[in-house]
């Protein structure tokens, strides 16, 4: 069932013009959608920015006004964040990684999600 439902999804990715990540440790399909890059805000502290969306490894952790665009973002509410300057907690600027949706807004204070997934306490 799980290799029918991977096998939709990546049919269905290329006509709708997405790319599908299927990875089998997590036995988990999500789509994601390339947009124009969004200036965003971060509006949590400890968020943690990882390698991939889910549970893929962490690269560092975002705090509360570090900034930056959203690249793209998949279906299960992860955003592609590129760091616009040095992070709160020493990333530098133009890093790139993976985190929640429900942890950013953009310019106008419009959250992207309000799902939280991935934070410290939560």
């Amino acid at each position: 069932m799980k290799r029918q439902l991977a096998l939709l999804a990546v049919l269905s990715a290329a006509v709708c013009g997405t790319s599908a990540v299927v990875t089998p440790a997590q036995a988990a399909v999500s789509t994601v959608t390339s947009a124009r890059a969004t200036d965003a805000m971060v509006v949590a502290n400890g968020v943690r920015l990882r390698s991939a969306p889910g549970g893929s490894w962490v690269i560092g952790y975002l705090y509360y006004r570090d900034y930056g665009q959203i690249l793209s973002v998949s279906s299960s509410s992860w955003c592609q964040f590129r760091l616009g300057g040095r992070s709160a907690s020493g990333l530098p600027a133009g890093t790139v990684g993976w985190a929640s949706c429900s942890y950013f807004a953009t310019e106008d204070g419009v959250r992207f999600s309000y799902r939280a997934v991935d934070a410290l306490g939560a």
